[in-house]
C-alpha cells in the first residue's frame, strides 16, 4: 500500500524559497556588477522582468494542469511530445548543472581545498532526505528557507538603518560600455531568480495543486524580488566599487559593520545552499519520473518508493551532479549552462500558453490577443538572455539539446518502421 505524501501552501512556498534563496544570492551580485557596472540596476530589473513573465505563464498553466513535471507536462498537453521532451531534457540537464554549481559554491565557503568532496557529501545527504518523501523535503526546506530569508532580510534592514561607513574604493576597470553587458549580467542574475516555479514540478504532490501552486509562485517571486533589490542597494551603498572585486560580498559587508563579524555568513551560506540542493533534487527528479512514465526516459526512472518519492531518479540525478562536481572548475560557466537550459525551458512554457486556446476541452476558455502579449514577450526575452549567457554555455548547451532531440527523433523513426 502506498503512503503518498502531499504538502500544503506553506510547504510549497518553503520549497520555492529554498530553491531561490540558495547559492545564487551569495554569488550573483559581484558577477553582475562586474559585468554591468553602473547599469547593474537595469540588469537586475531585466532579470526580474523575465522572471515575472515566466511566472505569469507558469501561473496560468498550473491553474489548469496539476500533473507533476512543470513545463514538460504543460507542453505535452498544449504543444506536442517533441517540445515536451526538449523542455524536460533541458530542465533535467540544466538543473543537474545547477546542483553541481551550488555544491561547488558550498565547498568554496566551507573548505576550499576539498570543495569538491564537501559538495558531493552535501548532494548525497540531501538525496537521502528527498528519498524519504516530499513531507520531509518540505519540512527541512521550511527550516532552511526560514533561516536564509531571515538573514537576507536582516542584512537589508541593517544596511538601511545603520550609517554607511566610508571605505576606500580601489581604482578598477569596469567595462567602458557596460550597457553592452547588461543582457549577460541579467542572465547571471536570472540564476538567482530561477526556482520560483519549481514548485510546479511537484504537481499533485501539493494539496489542491491548481490553487496552491499558483499562489505559492506569486508569494515566492514577490518576496524574493523585493529582497534582491534591497540587497543590491545595500551592497552597492556600503561597498561601492569593492563589490566588483569582493568574492564574498556579504562577508565584506558584515566585516565593514564590525571587523571580524563576517564569520556569521558561513553557517547561513551552508543552510542556504543545502536548502537549494534539496529543492532542486525534489523538482528535477519528479520531472525525470514523469518523462519515464511517458517513455521519454527508461522506465526504471519512474519507480517510486513507499513514500511516493521517485527514488531511482533521485539517485541518478545525484550521481550525475556529483560527477559534474568532480569535472567542473569554473563556477560562472556552470551558472551559464544552468541559465541557458532554464531560459529555454521557460520559453517552451510561454509557447504552451500561446497554444492554450487550441485545447478548449482543457482550458475551458479562449485566449484574447492581449493575453498573448506577455508569453510572446517572454519567449523573446528568454531566448535573448539564453544567447548571451557567459562563456561557452550557449554553444555547448544548444548543441547538446539539438543532439538529444535529433537522437530521439532518429530512434523513434527506427522503432516506427
Amino acid at each position: 500500500m502506498s503512503n503518498r505524501q502531499t504538502v500544503g501552501l506553506f510547504g510549497t512556498v518553503a520549497i520555492g524559497l529554498a530553491s531561490m534563496l540558495g547559492a545564487g544570492v551569495f554569488v550573483v551580485f559581484r558577477e553582475g556588477y562586474l559585468l554591468a557596472g553602473s547599469w547593474v540596476w537595469a540588469a537586475l530589473a531585466l532579470a526580474a522582468l523575465v522572471a515575472a513573465l515566466n511566472s505569469s505563464s507558469v501561473y496560468r498553466l498550473a491553474r489548469i494542469i496539476d500533473r507533476p513535471g512543470g513545463t514538460y507536462a504543460y507542453a505535452r498537453v498544449f504543444l506536442n511530445d517533441g517540445w515536451s521532451f526538449a523542455a524536460g531534457f533541458a530542465f533535467v540537464a540544466g538543473k543537474i548543472g545547477s546542483i553541481a554549481a551550488i555544491a561547488l559554491a558550498l565547498g568554496e565557503y566551507v573548505y576550499a581545498p576539498a570543495r569538491k568532496w564537501v559538495g558531493i557529501v552535501a548532494i548525497l545527504v540531501m538525496t537521502v532526505i528527498n528519498v524519504l518523501g516530499i513531507q520531509r523535503t518540505a519540512g527541512v526546506a521550511a527550516v532552511l528557507a526560514g533561516v536564509t530569508t531571515s538573514f537576507v532580510f536582516a542584512t537589508v534592514l541593517l544596511g538601511l538603518v545603520l550609517p554607511v561607513t566610508p571605505i576606500a574604493e580601489p581604482r578598477i576597470m569596469l567595462p567602458s560600455d557596460p550597457s553592452w553587458y547588461v543582457i549577460t549580467a541579467a542572465s547571471i542574475f536570472f540564476f538567482a531568480f530561477a526556482g520560483y516555479a519549481r514548485v510546479a514540478t511537484l504537481g499533485n504532490e501539493v494539496r489542491d495543486a491548481k490553487r496552491n501552486i499558483p499562489r505559492a509562485i506569486v508569494i515566492v517571486l514577490t518576496a524574493v524580488t523585493i529582497l534582491y533589490f534591497g540587497v543590491l542597494f545595500v551592497l552597492q551603498s556600503w561597498l561601492g566599487t569593492n563589490l566588483a572585486i569582493s568574492e564574498a560580498p556579504f562577508v565584506a559587508f558584515f566585516d565593514q559593520i564590525s571587523p571580524g563579524l563576517g564569520w556569521i555568513v558561513l553557517p547561513v551560506v551552508i543552510l542556504a545552499t543545502l536548502g537549494s540542493i534539496l529543492a532542486l533534487l525534489a523538482g528535477v527528479s519528479r520531472t525525470a519520473a514523469e518523462m519515464a512514465a511517458d517513455r521519454e526516459l527508461p522506465k526504471l526512472f519512474e519507480a517510486r518508493n513507499r513514500f511516493g518519492s521517485p527514488w531511482v531518479s533521485e539517485v541518478a540525478i545525484a550521481l550525475g551532479a556529483s560527477a559534474l562536481v568532480l569535472l567542473a572548475d569554473n563556477l560562472a560557466w556552470a551558472i551559464g549552462f544552468s541559465s541557458f537550459a532554464v531560459l529555454f525551458y521557460y520559453a517552451v512554457a510561454h509557447l504552451s500558453v500561446c497554444f492554450m486556446s487550441a485545447v478548449d476541452s482543457v482550458s475551458g476558455r479562449k485566449m484574447t490577443p492581449v493575453g498573448r502579449v506577455a508569453p510572446v514577450l517572454g519567449i523573446a526575452l528568454c531566448l535573448t538572455l539564453a544567447m548571451c549567457v557567459p562563456g561557452p554555455a550557449f554553444a555547448v548547451s544548444s548543441t547538446i539539446l539539438i543532439v538529444a532531440v535529433a537522437l530521439r527523433a532518429l530512434l523513434r523513426g527506427r522503432l516506427a518502421r
